[in-house]
């Protein structure tokens, strides 16, 4: 800027250059801007200063209200079930319980009620044994227990005796069930096989542990991959209910 410049009188300067302009506007400006938070602030709702608005509540009608889910475990046998056989296993199948899927050795899509864990209980425990079959035990066990270094020793002890060389009449079938524990996450079963010959023991029982994952129940592998492990021999059935092909 040339010095003449600063000692130039401000008379001579555009009027929205001079100084008392420009105080007089930015006095102007910060009483609109004050104005502008107040009325921001004082808007007669909850809203804080930063103009957020708080969260959309549901109105009553629009609420989902929590899922009932049923906890009671039959205490007869379920009705309207149909037996089939997996090898030289029946299973159970169930228009309400499920499983209503079926394809490729494995049979999917259960209720969630204790009805639904128990069809999944017997469906599992068959289809994931030798006498099904490689094309049956396979995929259930890969897809239908709850991943696990147990699920893996037992895929390995499968792999390693794949045929099954059991003879008609040789195989253990459903004969009953107890309900340990149930909750909708998690259902403890036992259930009761009927031993193919008279024995000391007529009966063992597979305490099988079932888990609602995913939307279906699973099975939880044997420790160590070993169904020994959760097998009792026995001849005393209090409290188990009958149930079973006829």
């Amino acid at each position: 800027m040339p010095r003449s410049s600063a000692t130039q009188d401000f008379a001579d300067r555009p009027p929205w250059t001079r100084p008392g302009f420009i105080a007089s506007a930015v006095l102007v400006l910060i009483v609109v801007i004050a104005g502008v938070v107040v009325a921001i602030a004082s808007g007669g709702d909850d809203r804080s200063t930063t103009g957020t608005p708080p969260p959309a509540t549901l109105a009553p009608s629009e609420a989902t209200p929590p899922q009932d889910l049923p906890t009671a475990v039959p205490t007869t046998a379920p009705a309207g079930v149909r037996w089939e056989l997996v090898g030289q296993t029946a299973v159970p199948v169930s228009a309400t319980a499920g499983p209503t899927r079926i394809s490729g050795g494995t049979a999917a899509s259960y209720a969630h009620t204790p009805e639904g864990a128990l069809m999944a209980a017997a469906q599992l425990m068959v289809r994931s044994a030798p006498s099904a079959g490689r094309d049956s035990w396979e995929p259930t066990v890969q897809r239908q227990f709850v991943s696990s270094s147990d699920r893996e020793q037992l895929l390995a002890a499968l792999r390693d005796n794949p045929d099954d060389s059991s003879e008609p009449g040789e195989l253990s079938q459903i004969a009953g069930y107890q309900y340990q524990s149930y909750t909708p996450d998690t259902a403890v079963i036992g259930l009761v096989l009927r031993a193919p010959s008279a024995g000391t023991a007529r009966y063992h029982v597979l305490t099988l542990t079932l888990l609602w994952s995913d939307g279906d129940w699973r099975m939880q592998a044997p420790p160590g991959g070993a169904w020994i492990s959760l097998n009792r021999v026995t001849n005393d059935l209090t409290g188990v209910v009958e149930w079973g092909a006829r």
